[in-house]
């Protein structure tokens, strides 16, 4: 017999073809075959002309067994061949035997003509039957299988435009099986994090979408960005009709690249001739609109290359994608808006790493461990360092892993390092000096940390804000968080105080000073240079004291930053060798000054510095700034004055000459009794924080300009006069005034006040008539004051407030009175009532309520309604809380795009008392509504934003409601068959209930939140795990002292339709498949110390199973009467059915399960 395979007979084929030849051979297989060739799948084929026999072959029985995958194509005459019939037999055994994949094809033919063998096929079956009356069983065994074959996930010719339209989707399906049973248990082995990672940027990727796409990923040299493009690459690839992946394109040619470029995704070297960088041909540029690609551009660090590389390709094919990686953001923000930057592995992640390049599969001892984690610290989440670094100490003893760790503190790994100092090489001479700044001064250890706007200030220069920009755009520094602090990798720092030590080997010769040891010998020995322009010094850090010689100072002429950062525990100090001060010299350059803990009773003498930005002074022991016999500098170019803390200063500095002020602190400042008149004269002072100090008494002549007024904490009796003059006042805060009785009306006069402060106020009994409305004012704190009332005109005049804090008020029944009887607050969305002992009741809220804070209401008895707009309410532990009259309307997400971007959470912890009818049926149906329209919004809103949207519910009980599957167990997993056609158009996500038991939980030290991580899989039938997946999302939630079971139920938007749709990836194909899902979860502790860093404490899995008694997962689906929510009247009951029904068909079949 004559077959074409793709290779000798002794190797396994991926794919045996079953067709009727009369029907196919000479057109629809013969194409699909040389496709499959060309894709490089050995595919056999049976190429015989006529039929022999009734029996196949053994040949061809041999070939169906060795065959990954059997793609039968059934036409209009398939059941009239007996071979084609045993065929089909034979794949049905292979399949439940040997778990072959089998796809069937509907070509020109229905499913339901084969699966109930009418027209072309019951003719065939008539003539069977008379031909094999003797035989039925086999003609019956033909019959199951054809029918069995109709129920396998197929295709069918009618779906498609035309037949190579259906051969590309046959052979892409194909492909991806393949690909799949070469890599579904292979998880990425070393790339530590990398799953997480491809999930994100498969987010941005939008697989599936019909626009043609760029996608940048950027951050610091050795960071995993071409690893992570690598993994993408070859996950996605499978999904276009072409790919490229160019790497290393800095340090290649332009046209290099594009020639790669145009022979990787056409094949033909021919069509590189007609190329040409920034004016393409339109030849080439019509190839590539008309077919879908993936390309990866690695290591792109010139704008200009990368137009010149895809000018004219970005026009590509609809579905199309291009990702390009760089160490430089500003490059992908002239071609995209969806940029990802990598950031660092994290603690675990990086022990990982490191210990598979260090240990290989041995296990270390205890020692080994501990210098493993020196190493972590050491190279703080950097892929590159930790494998180096794990290489370098492979195999060697503990005594050498010491020495080199003590050895990378002084200097760095050159392999290291090449790769980092190609960024510092790409920057100009200012901006390399900025970065060194940084390195050494701004963002080093022992300095505060400094904000940009500091910085900026600071410098002075023209450039600084674009060189800033330059450095976070190149990844060597990172801005963080509202108040924009500037940090620096640990290793990018350790490159740069490497540099300044190249630059001499006498400190007193270098440009910037950290080291306490070289300050020490500069310092006593007066070898300080002007080349010196920083000094940054902890005391701590000394290890004896440091005799400064007077002429320490003396040739510092060029010295731009100074700071000495003392501890009240500081063993060693800098005492002057002259026994009587410091001698400074005048330092013209000088711009920034600190001391903290200076420990003088003024100002150091000699330094006057005429360019000095910022000087900060806190915590000092100073009692007056200048003596007598000092002239008072002009401090012209001043902007930030702080010496908070100096409790023994008694009188403010002299600073009327000080034009350019902007910010003064002097809070705690607790001698202060005064402010001098001249501060009306600080036209650009905008803050002014006299927070604290105590014995401040008066408070007059205030500069017009201020926008932040912090009175806080004074002994002020009464608000300033002056403070009604002040339109540009953003903020005024008088908390703990505790003397203050009276607010004054003109208050209403402050147009821009936003926000004020009144918390604490212990003696303030009445709150001002507002005469008039007040447009700006959004935020008000009552929080412990004695306000018995808030008259109506007031209220009615805040016609902007947003926020209102009346936590811990004696009086707070009649004030919330007071406020919900106006119908001007109609823009309130968050109210704080926590603490209120004497609160028994909340009447009917403001109707556009968001956030509503009840915590601890010891004596709340009842809330008359929840409003339709609110997303959270926090009730914990409410103890007496029995009613919610009326829950309201669920908000809709086609109405509120307020819903995006936010989380909703109803706490209830530890309300023992709540109705029932409560617990077990309202506010269980008020979650699935809750959980439905978030789970709708991906689908319902068209946007490509990220938007964050988790739901949390959490009360007294131990059921799971209806339409979760229940594990009733104690465990911390569930598995649950899947319905048939599960993924369809209506499945919309996962959600999760659990009934948690913390009564054992120990809240170590500051350990206050919990987190929630889940991870599951998806099965077929046979058992094989065929992807994987962990929710990247941890829900986060704050610990309380639970008194019994609690129900929580939880929805993220990570588990919506949309989102999963993208991790799946290339498995997209696949996932009708999947028969069987394993969810499992696991707790660990939580805490966020003052410097922001995150604290982890696993709990283990034991612990994990006594709390966590059960555990529920809900396939959400939208419901069939068009979507419309049920609400939930004032009786507690569901118009339009009851709960139970709820929720739908689809849902109430998996709950059944």
């Amino acid at each position: 017999m004559v077959n074409m395979a793709s290779s000798s007979s002794r190797d396994k084929h991926d794919v045996f073809i079953s067709f009727r030849g009369e029907d196919t051979r000479d057109g629809f297989t013969s194409f699909l075959y040389e496709e499959l060739r060309r894709k490089a799948i050995k595919a056999y084929m049976d190429v015989r002309e006529f039929e022999t026999g009734d029996e196949i072959s053994p040949a061809l029985e041999k070939a169906i067994k060795e065959s990954k995958i059997s793609v039968i194509i059934f036409s209009k005459n398939y059941a009239s061949s007996t071979w084609c019939l045993n065929e089909l037999v034979q794949i049905l055994k292979c399949k439940e035997i040997n778990k072959q994949i089998v796809l069937p094809v509907f070509y020109q033919t229905d499913a339901f003509i084969v699966r109930d063998q009418t027209e072309s096929y019951a003719v065939a079956f008539e003539k069977h039957e008379k031909r094999f009356k003797d035989d039925n069983e086999k003609v019956n065994q033909w019959r199951k299988a054809l029918k069995d074959a109709t129920y396998l996930h197929g295709l069918d010719s009618k779906e498609y435009r035309s037949g190579p339209m259906l051969v590309r989707k046959i052979v892409d399906d194909i492909w991806l099986q393949l690909r799949k049973k070469q890599t579904s248990n292979h998880h990425y082995k070393g790339l530590f994090g990398i799953e997480e990672r491809i999930n994100q940027v498969q987010r941005l990727l939008s697989i599936g979408s019909t626009d043609a796409r760029i996608i940048g990923i950027y951050g610091m040299g050795g960071i995993g960005k071409t690893t992570l493009a690598s993994a993408i690459y070859q996950k996605l690839n499978p999904l276009f009709e072409g790919h490229c992946f160019l790497e290393n394109v800095r340090e290649v040619s332009v046209g290099h690249s594009r020639y790669k470029l145009l022979t990787g995704l056409f094949n033909d070297r021919a069509i590189q001739s007609l190329d040409t960088p920034f004016v393409v041909s339109s030849f080439i540029g019509d190839r590539f609109r008309r077919k879908k690609v993936l390309i990866v551009l690695d290591d792109v660090d010139s704008s200009t290359n990368l137009e010149a590389l895809i000018k004219g390709y970005e026009e590509v094919d609809s579905g199309s994608r291009i990702i390009v990686t760089s160490r430089d953001a500003h490059v992908l923000k002239n071609v995209t808006k969806h940029i990802y930057e990598v950031r660092e592995l994290d603690v675990y992640e990086s022990l990982d790493l490191f210990r598979l390049h260090a240990f290989k599969k041995e296990r270390p001892g205890k020692d080994f461990k501990r210098q493993s984690e020196r190493v972590v610290r050491y190279a703080y989440g950097n892929p590159l360092a930790l494998k180096v670094l794990g290489c370098f100490l492979h195999a060697r003893p503990i005594e050498e892993w010491k020495s080199a760790l003590k050895k990378l503190e002084m200097v760095p790994h050159n392999e290291i390092q090449k790769v980092l100092r190609i960024s510092y090489e790409g920057l100009d001479d200012m901006q390399k000096d900025m970065f060194l700044d940084i390195a050494c001064f701004f963002a080093h250890p022992c300095s505060a940390m400094f904000s940009r706007n500091v910085v900026e200030s600071i410098q002075g220069s023209s450039s600084a804000k674009i060189d800033i920009s330059v450095l976070e755009e190149k990844s060597l520094i990172t801005i963080d968080g509202v108040y924009q602090k500037i940090s620096m990798h640990n290793l990018l720092q350790q490159m740069g105080l490497m540099m300044v030590c190249e630059e001499h080997k006498e400190p007193g010769n270098r440009s910037r000073l950290w080291r306490p040891k070289d300050i020490s010998h500069v310092l006593e020995t007066a070898s300080g240079t002007d080349k010196i322009k920083s000094i940054t010094l902890h005391l701590c850090e000394l290890q004896k004291d440091v005799k400064v010689s007077p002429a320490a100072f003396s040739k510092m002429s060029n010295l731009h930053y100074f700071q000495i950062i003392s501890h009240k525990n500081a063993k060693f100090r800098l005492l002057p060798d002259n026994g009587h001060g410091f001698e400074f010299h005048p330092f013209n350059k000088l711009r920034y000054f600190c001391w903290i803990l200076y420990p003088y009773k003024s100002f150091p003498s000699g330094l006057i510095p005429e360019n000095l930005v910022r000087l900060d002074l806190t915590n000092s022991q100073l009692v007056e700034f200048w003596n007598e016999d000092q002239p008072a500098p002009a401090l012209e170019k001043l902007k930030f004055l702080d010496i908070h803390d100096s409790e023994n200063l008694t009188q403010i500095p002299n600073l009327s000459r000080a034009i350019s002020i902007e910010e003064i602190c002097l809070a705690r400042c607790r001698s202060l009794v005064q402010v001098p008149p001249y501060f009306k004269n600080l036209h650009k002072l905008q803050t002014l924080n006299l927070s604290d100090c105590s014995n401040l008494v008066h408070v007059e002549g205030l500069s017009k300009n201020l926008s932040r007024l912090c009175l806080g904490g004074t002994a002020i009796e009464a608000v300033p006069s002056s403070v009604g003059c002040l339109a540009g006042l953003v903020v005024l805060k008088l908390d703990d005034c505790r003397r203050l009785k009276i607010l004054p009306t003109n208050i209403c006069k402050l147009k821009s006040l936003q926000s004020l402060g009144l918390s604490g106020c212990l003696n303030l009994e009445t709150f001002p008539e507002i005469l008039e409305p007040i447009e700006c004012l959004k935020h008000i704190s009552l929080r412990g004051t004695m306000i018995k009332e808030l008259p109506q005109l007031s209220i009615d005049n805040l016609i902007a407030l947003s926020e209102l804090d009346l936590g811990c008020c004696k009086n707070i029944e009649f004030l919330l009175s007071d406020l919900c009887c106006s119908r001007n607050i109609d823009k309130l969305v968050r109210l704080n009532v926590s603490y209120c002992e004497n609160l028994e009741s909340i009447p009917e809220l403001p109707p556009c309520l968001k956030y509503l804070d009840v915590r601890f209401c010891e004596n709340l008895k009842s809330i008359h309604k929840l409003p339709s707009s609110l997303t959270n309410l926090d009730a914990r532990d409410c103890i007496a809380l029995e009613t919610i009259s009326s829950w309201g309307r669920t908000p809709l997400i086609e109405e509120q795009s307020c819903f995006l971007d936010m989380s909703c959470s109803y706490r209830f912890d530890n309300c023992q008392r709540l109705d029932q009818n409560l617990t077990s049926n309202i506010i269980p149906h008020a979650a699935s509504l809750e959980i439905l329209c978030a789970a709708r919004s991906p689908r319902k809103l068209e946007t490509d934003c990220d938007h964050r949207l988790s739901i949390l519910f959490c009360y007294p009980g131990d059921a799971i409601p209806n339409y979760f599957v229940s594990h009733i167990d104690p465990g911390t997993s569930i598995n649950i068959e899947l319905p048939s056609n599960w993924w369809d158009a209506n499945f919309l996500g996962f959600a999760f209930c659990f009934v948690l038991n913390l009564s054992e939980i120990s809240c170590e030290k500051s350990f206050d939140h919990i987190k929630i991580e889940c991870a599951f899989s998806f099965m077929t039938d046979d058992g094989d795990v065929e992807y994987s997946y962990k929710v990247p999302v941890k829900w986060d939630f704050q610990c309380s002292t639970l008194n019994s079971d609690h129900v929580l139920i939880l929805y993220d938007n990570d588990l919506s339709y949309k989102n999963l749709q993208e991790n799946f990836g290339s498995n997209l194909s696949s996932i009708s498949t999947f028969t069987k899902a394993s969810f499992s979860f696991r707790l660990s502790l939580h805490y966020v110390d003052v410097s922001q860093y995150s604290h982890f404490k696993e709990i283990d899995s034991s612990q994990c199973r006594k709390m966590i008694k059960k555990c529920g997962v809900w396939l959400i689906y939208d419901q069939e009467d068009g979507g419309k929510l049920m609400d939930i009247d004032q009786n507690y009951q569901v118009s339009g059915g009851n709960t139970h029904e709820f929720p739908p068909t689809k849902s109430k079949l998996v709950a059944k399960l």
